[in-house]
């Protein structure tokens, strides 16, 4: 969820910083400032990429953890997870709902997870997943 605006601003920065270039480049008149329109969006674009990197599910030691930008959203025990879906559509969306009856999205989910939706086994990999995040069965 976090991830796609993520990516968009990587794309609008790195796409002003070749447009600066290319301007700065045919501009006899060009001077720090437009060395600036350069650096900064360039900078900007790739700490967004970095970001966006940073986007993910993690699960181990029976704790799923929701990652956002390389910060933990949220911390959740295996144990207390009843059930998990995927939402449909394009973007793929994890709901845990919880065996407090509230349900919780998982937001960490990232650009990355595209190309594995295409293929004609994404449905097989979304049930790989809901294994995954549910945990060992404690049978």
């Amino acid at each position: 969820m976090l991830a796609a605006p993520l990516a968009l601003l990587t794309v609008m920065m790195l796409s002003l910083a070749v447009a600066s270039a290319s301007w700065m480049a045919f501009d006899d008149r060009a001077g720090a400032a437009a060395l600036l329109a350069i650096v900064v969006p360039a900078l900007l674009g790739a700490a967004a990429l970095a970001a966006v990197r940073g986007c993910f599910i993690d699960v181990s030691d029976g704790v799923v953890r929701d990652v956002a930008a390389w910060c933990t959203v949220r911390r959740i025990d295996q144990d207390r997870i009843a059930t998990a879906r995927v939402r449909p559509g394009w973007w793929r969306i994890y709901v845990l709902e919880l065996v407090d009856g509230s349900a919780v999205k998982l937001v960490g989910a990232s650009p990355q997870q595209f190309p594995a939706r295409l293929l004609p086994d994404a449905g097989d990999r979304d049930l790989d997943d809901l294994d995954v995040l549910l945990g060992p069965d404690p049978a």
